[in-house]
Order: structure tokens, then C-alpha cells, then sequence
């Protein structure tokens, strides 16, 4: 991959880890804070609450994994394997790339290995 398109995938890759990270910290402090105020109310607005919590967790749980897939971009860019299929070793396509900036398969390989059930994003 030519330098300047690296350049291009590296700020693209900090600019959703900044904004990753302020997700995580928004979604986090607003699951916890769910329900604090529930003195007194009964036990469907507890359940309700509930709900949502683990709802908001779910969503800060996936957000904690785009920013570990993320992560594993940057050291990739920094290694020279950006761009390249860790399970076949060619190269990702680019409109892949464009689309899913930390993409680490090829589609190819993706789609064999969600068809053997063995990875999801």
C-alpha cells in the first residue's frame, strides 16, 4: 500500500478510536446512572430500567470490540500488514477497506469463516 493511502487509513483509524472511546465513556456512565433514581417506583419501572441497562451495556460491549478490532488496525499499520488478509495473506480488497477500516479479512475468507460460524465482525 502507497504511503499516502496509509496516511489516509491511520487518521480514519484515530479518528474512530477517539470517537470509540468517547462512545464507550457516554454509553458506560449512562448505563450506570439508569435506575439511580428509582426511590419508590414499582417494579415495572424497575424492570424497564433494567432492560435498558442491559441494553446500553450490550451496546458498550460492542463498541469495546470495534475499538480492540480498531487497535489491532494501528498496530497492523505500524507492522506494514495493514491491508492484508491475516487468514490467506492477499490483499483486502480496497472498497472492503473504505468501508470497514480495521477489516482484517479478506471478503472471501470473511465469508467462509461466517459461514463456519467462527467469527462475527
Amino acid at each position: 500500500m502507497d504511503p499516502k493511502k496509509t496516511e489516509i487509513y491511520r487518521e480514519r483509524l484515530l479518528k474512530m478510536k477517539k470517537e470509540l472511546l468517547e462512545s464507550l465513556k457516554s454509553r458506560y456512565e449512562e448505563a450506570i446512572s439508569l435506575g439511580e433514581d428509582n426511590d419508590g417506583k414499582d417494579s415495572a419501572d424497575e424492570a424497564y430500567n433494567l432492560y435498558n441497562k442491559n441494553l446500553m451495556l450490550g451496546r458498550v460491549e460492542t463498541d469495546a470490540l470495534k475499538l480492540r478490532l480498531v487497535q489491532q488496525a494501528l498496530k497492523r499499520l505500524e507492522e506494514g500488514t495493514y491491508g492484508v488478509c491475516i487468514e490467506c495473506g492477499e490483499d483486502i480488497e480496497e472498497k472492503r477497506l473504505e468501508y470497514v477500516p480495521f477489516a482484517r479479512y479478506c471478503t472471501d475468507c470473511k465469508s467462509e469463516l461466517e459461514k463456519k460460524g467462527v467469527i462475527r465482525m
